[in-house]
């Protein structure tokens, strides 16, 4: 290679990091009434980054088009104190720290859920909850008692009104972590063998759905998935271990799915697994079990890429289509969206494929992967 193609191929990169892809080109053409959602895989915008408006360099063009993009928040929005001191009973990991927002703000995600494994510390939960207030993030899964942190977030797009759930299947001391009646902190639901969930929690996201279900058009329900539980989870009960291969959903996941669909919730995904997992459709209703990362900054994680971004499609206040498109992280840990239809991006749908129980049809249209379409009239162009 000659020098002066190599200064051309470190101009494009650059030129790349610095404007970011264009944006992606979907299919398909569904009226300006239509809402387009974006669920994206993990955030987690960390200090380390110098400048946290930069986590979306490759995407931000994307999300800034979609109508609403929602992700599960992994980590709080606080300043760190240090390894070993911030989340004891996980001690490599640190706070991502409070500017990790200018990232949301910037690249449209004006939705989060916060209950994951690693909100811990009942006066950094309300902190983080506050830094997402004064900057108009709209979130679920986390509140000043069980109440509020049972609590939907519910955001209008286009006369649409979609509401969130959250909840989180693995996480450390319940005294640090789970909301009570009278303390701060996540919604939980409780799976000790990875089969079944504890039936009052199940009971519990019942009756969230329940009462959210007239208030809206469309209910969306994720949880951080269990991914075997913490060794101090469930005090001297020792949870059953899913093993090594995250990349298998477990029962009890696919019970919360079924559940809560059952229960009248339009869509479920999972997340906090660090990799991708299968599909389903089920009842006509989608399910996706984990959906990976996004943009995720924290030391130690830089070869865990893997993600998806579903794209969801609400047209006459129902879901229309769901699809979904791999993504990715760069060199510079900039996460990027890949082309299904070959490459890293055919692979990673391959595996959706193998890890799905029951895999609904797949088809590729365009740059992405369409898992459930209902029929359409016809719309006047947008």
């Amino acid at each position: 290679m000659t020098k002066r193609t190599l200064v051309g191929v470190a101009l494009l990169a650059f030129s790349t990091t610095l404007l970011g892809d264009a944006a992606w080109k979907w299919s398909g053409n569904y009226g300006d009434k239509a809402v387009e959602m974006l669920i994206i895989g993990d955030i987690q915008v960390h200090t380390r980054r110098a400048d946290p408006t930069t986590a979306f360099n490759r995407m931000r063009d994307t999300l800034k088009k979609a109508d609403l993009v929602y992700a599960n928040l992994e980590g709080l929005l606080v300043k760190s104190v240090g390894t070993t001191i911030d989340i004891p009973d996980k001690p490599e990991w640190t706070h991502p720290g409070p500017d990790g927002v200018k990232a949301l703000k910037a690249s449209n995600i004006a939705v989060v859920g916060v209950a994951n494994n690693v909100a811990s510390g009942r006066a950094n939960i309300l902190k983080s909850l506050g830094v997402l207030d004064a900057n108009g993030i709209i979130h679920t899964g986390a509140g000043k008692n069980i109440d509020d942190a049972h609590k939907p977030a519910i955001v209008e797009r286009k006369g649409v009104k979609i509401g969130f759930l959250q909840y989180t299947a693995r996480w450390y001391q319940d005294k640090d972590m789970i909301a009570n009646a009278t303390e701060a902190g996540v919604a939980k639901i409780a799976s000790i063998d990875g089969i079944t969930i504890d039936p009052g929690d199940l009971d519990r996201v019942k009756a969230d759905i329940k009462k959210l279900r007239p208030l809206v058009d469309i209910v969306v329900v994720s949880h951080h998935n269990r991914d075997g539980s913490t060794p101090v989870q469930f005090g001297a009960v020792k949870g059953t271990s899913a093993g090594r291969d995250r990349s298998k959903s477990e029962a009890y996941q696919r019970q919360l799915a079924h559940t809560a669909l059952d229960s009248g919730a339009d869509l479920v995904f999972g997340h906090g697994t660090h990799t991708i997992q299968g599909v389903e459709v089920y009842n006509g209703k989608p399910i996706l079990y984990a959906i990976g990362h996004s943009n995720f900054d924290q030391p130690g994680y830089e070869k865990s890429v893997d993600g998806l971004v579903a794209r969801v499609v609400i047209q006459g206040k129902a879901i229309q289509r769901v699809s979904f498109v791999p993504v990715s992280r760069d060199g510079h840990n900039d996460v990027y969206l890949l082309d299904p239809s070959e490459g890293e991006g055919a692979k990673l749908v391959q595996w959706v494929k193998e890890r799905s129980f029951t895999p609904p049809t797949l088809r590729i249209d365009g740059h992405e992967v369409v898992m459930l379409e209902k029929k359409r009239p016809v719309t006047s162009s947008r």
